[in-house]
């Protein structure tokens, strides 16, 4: 059965989280958690029939985990993300916050090679720095899809001049994508989603400097 997929844009930076669920099992993933997002996607779940059993997360900046204590406890959901992000949600500090985020415990460590089961559905994690050097993505072979954070955007990739990124990293990174089919459907952490055949012109060009 088709993956069902379903977009929540919240917090100050209009961020992105995604619901995933598998229409047969009801199986569930929560990919990121802005603010603001949680009561909309325990709703959408619940409509659904749907069991939220992780939370996955791209990558440690604030705007990705304002909810993720909240989504955590509403939903009994288990957190996952890169190890070097534990840190970050474990003890997290205000020097790069616009205001204070409750710490949570991560239960699970997703690095290259992982796999996130979401009923019939297998998304393999790839580890992709440059924007923060916790940063993974999940990538579907079978469906075609592509859950980026923000690595990849319609027309441009996550910036690179904050602390822990690095432009020459995000370009090898961004590289990786050129391996992949063109009709893969990306879902980025801000804006709209795009396919990797839309974005392969520009990465080409880093390729080549």
């Amino acid at each position: 059965m088709p993956i069902v997929i379903r977009r929540f844009t919240g917090g100050a930076l209009e961020t992105n989280a995604y619901l995933l669920v598998d229409s047969s099992s009801g199986d569930a993933v929560v990919i990121d958690a802005p603010l603001g997002v949680t009561a909309e996607v325990m709703s959408t779940a619940e409509s659904l029939g749907a069991t939220v059993n992780q939370i996955v997360v791209t990558h440690g900046h604030w705007d990705h985990i304002e909810d993720l204590k909240e989504m955590s406890e509403e939903l009994d959901a288990r957190i996952g993300g890169h190890p070097d992000v534990r840190a970050r949600l474990e003890t997290p500090t205000i020097v790069d916050t616009p205001q204070p985020i409750p710490a949570v415990t991560m239960h699970d460590e997703l690095n290259e090679g992982d796999q996130v089961v979401v009923g019939g559905h297998v998304f393999n994690v790839m580890y992709m720095p440059g924007h923060d050097v916790a940063h993974i993505i999940l990538y579907s072979e079978d469906d075609g899809l592509i859950f980026g954070g923000d690595v990849l955007f319609p027309g441009g990739h996550g910036r690179t001049d904050v602390p822990g990124a690095d432009q020459a990293t995000m370009n090898r990174t961004l590289r990786r994508f050129l391996d992949l089919p063109g009709e893969v459907r990306v879902f980025p952490g801000h804006g709209d989603e795009t396919t990797l055949a839309a974005e392969q012109g520009w990465i080409r060009q880093i390729s080549e400097d």
